[in-house]
């Protein structure tokens, strides 16, 4: 069975700042930036169980741009919440609480 992936306000917030970012340099990149999140939410929707980074916090990397999804698994409810999506030069203390 596949899990839901939900995307939390402050993820959105995140990647929103992240393509307007991308956006100032040009479209392609936003364009490609969101393919690769599209595909990290099929992963997750198949297959959620990555490693434990902190607490019940889990995080799967971009393949090509420097982010991870921060995310959590509610296995009662077979649902993903993505917490965040960091970029990996950042100090791991910034971390979703």
């Amino acid at each position: 069975m596949e899990y839901k992936v939900i995307v939390s306000p402050l993820a959105i917030n995140d990647i929103e700042k992240i393509t307007d970012f991308y956006e100032a340099i040009t479209i392609e990149i936003v364009i490609r930036f969101l393919e690769e999140l599209e595909e990290a939410y099929k992963v997750l929707s198949i297959n959620p169980h990555f490693q434990i980074k902190y607490k019940s916090y889990r995080s799967i990397p971009l393949k090509v741009f420097p982010f991870i999804l921060i995310f959590e698994i509610d296995e009662h409810n077979k649902e993903i919440k993505i917490l965040s999506c960091f970029h990996t030069s950042r100090s791991t203390k910034k971390y979703p609480k």
